[in-house]
């Protein structure tokens, strides 16, 4: 799944925020503020589609980068480590693979506990098996459309700590739905998206009716830093 804005934005500013610890704490440089302001002139200028603007902040972040030791000392070991993983004789192909496998599909609709994972339920019809499952980073597709829920109470239960989580159910599912996030985006079928910053929001469909025995599924989501995404189709 793509990447949202939420956890784009978390990005940057995590990586801004090492970034500047690094330089300023351990090699007092000074020079980071170029990277501060180039940012910030970056950000602005592709808003507001201003040229100038991009052009300037990116003029700071080459200057901020080309005195930044902790860019060298990152390169310098990137380098480092290849070389030595080739040097042992360890095929390039072996190498570049963790880049290549992104995303996983779980077998079977069976989900594990996993830190840095992305998990989906499998592209053709499976059998249901409730969902628990937490971790630290990563992505979470769920699509219930693919498969049949049996008779009363299922339950879907998620704990990221960073990554976005999507949700598809059919029409007629009657659902409960708890969502949190530290700071995110939750969308709720059809309702328009609401920025979270360390709230919560409760919300029920499907029960203007008496639903018996039917089936139901109550869905628990907690995100530190991510999207939620629970649609019908």
């Amino acid at each position: 799944m793509k990447r949202s804005k939420t956890e784009r934005m978390t990005l940057w500013i995590m990586a801004f925020a090492l970034i500047v610890f690094v330089e300023a704490g351990l090699f007092g440089n000074g020079n980071v503020i170029f990277f501060f302001f180039g940012a910030i002139a970056l950000y602005f200028g592709l808003q507001r589609r201003s040229k100038w603007l991009v052009i300037i902040g990116g003029i700071f972040i080459v200057i901020a980068l080309l005195s930044l030791w902790s860019l060298r000392l990152l390169i310098f070991g990137v380098l480092l480590y290849l070389v030595v993983r080739l040097w042992k004789g360890t095929p390039a192909e072996e190498i570049m693979r963790p880049l290549k496998e992104t995303t996983r599909e779980t077998q079977n609709g069976i989900w594990k506990d996993r830190l840095f994972s992305s998990q989906s339920t499998p592209f053709t019809s499976y059998e249901w098996q409730d969902v628990h499952v937490q971790g630290i980073v990563g992505d979470f597709y769920i699509d219930v459309t693919d498969t049949v829920l049996p008779k009363q109470t299922s339950f879907i239960s998620i704990r990221q700590g960073f990554g976005r989580v999507k949700i598809e159910l059919p029409y007629d599912l009657p659902v409960r739905i708890h969502c949190s996030a530290l700071f995110g985006e939750c969308r709720l079928f059809d309702l328009t998206p609401k920025r979270l910053l360390n709230e919560s929001i409760h919300m029920k469909d499907g029960y203007d009716r008496s639903i018996g025995e039917e089936a139901e599924l109550i869905i628990s989501l907690s995100v530190r830093f991510g999207d939620v995404e629970v649609i019908r189709k």
